[in-house]
């Protein structure tokens, strides 16, 4: 390689290097200078989630189960159309869903998912008033509590960019 050649090279690597870097476990990834930012990971009061896990316990393990495990069969319609509680841990897609949207689906319940031609509904109660506003988050947070990080930092990516549209 002539040396010309090695310093574009050089040069190139250089600006390659400004637009990547290196994540927690070693993995070098795509920094986008378009990407909005994604503030630090909301830190879980523990008063909070035990006030969450008492009105879970209270008002939403009878459905979707003690350890958040949710219906069997949970992505298959019943007869009427309408879906099983799905599970609210790793496993299911909870986490997958802004904090508005999991907000507003506690507060309206299936009538959240009326006309919106979803190919079912659910059955759901609505607990907008039911519950407050500082117990439908606290139940939030004892959900979220249960998921590893990395699911975690999922959802409040989720969550940032929603609020950000």
């Amino acid at each position: 390689m002539k040396r010309w050649q090695w310093l574009i090279w050089l040069f190139s690597m250089g600006l390659l290097l400004i637009g990547c870097q290196m994540a927690g476990d070693g993995r070098t990834t795509a920094v986008s200078s378009i990407a909005p930012t994604v503030p630090p990971l909301p830190f879980l009061d523990p008063d909070e989630i035990a006030q969450g896990k008492q009105v879970y316990v209270l008002h939403c393990a009878s459905c979707h189960g003690a350890n958040l495990e949710g219906q069997l069969n949970w992505k298959e319609q019943n007869e009427d159309g309408s879906f099983r509680a799905p599970p609210h841990d790793a496993s299911g897609h909870t986490w997958h869903h802004a904090d508005s949207l999991l907000i507003e689906s506690i507060e309206l319940g299936g009538a959240r998912f009326e006309g919106m031609n979803i190919g079912g509904t659910s059955n759901m109660p609505a607990f907008g008033e039911i519950l407050t506003m500082e117990e439908i988050t606290s139940v939030l947070t004892y959900i979220k509590s249960t998921w590893p990080e990395e699911t975690r930092v999922t959802q409040w990516e989720v969550t940032v960019m929603t609020e950000q549209q």
